[in-house]
């Protein structure tokens, strides 16, 4: 059995003009694959901001089980960012590279 991710209830949102791109949507995640497809415009990037925790939802709720990481489709990195750190995790990934080269600094 896949433990839940992410759990969306009702949540619907609005744009400031008060166009709905999606209401009463109910979603579950777990350890699967997901894929949003769609149209451009129909607000596919509004629901993964959502689901990580970097937008509101207009109304309904969003109820996680576990931090959610977003990496923007639209970045400008600087020329030596990593994967990690655009998904800001790049500190924690370089603390347990240091755990796994045997060290017990924290920096």
């Amino acid at each position: 059995m896949n433990t839940v991710f992410a759990t969306l209830e009702r949540v619907s949102y609005a744009l400031p003009d008060g166009t709905r791109l999606f209401s009463d949507l109910n979603l579950v995640l777990d350890g699967r694959r997901t894929a949003l497809v769609g149209r451009n415009g129909v607000g596919k990037s509004v629901l993964a901001d959502i689901v990580a925790g970097r937008r509101a939802p207009s109304a309904g709720r969003r109820l996680m089980g576990v931090r959610v990481f977003h990496l923007s489709q639209n970045v400008a990195p600087a020329p030596a960012a990593t994967v990690a750190a655009l998904a800001g995790v790049g500190a924690e990934l370089a603390a347990l590279g240091r755990i796994e080269a045997g060290s017990v600094d924290e920096r």
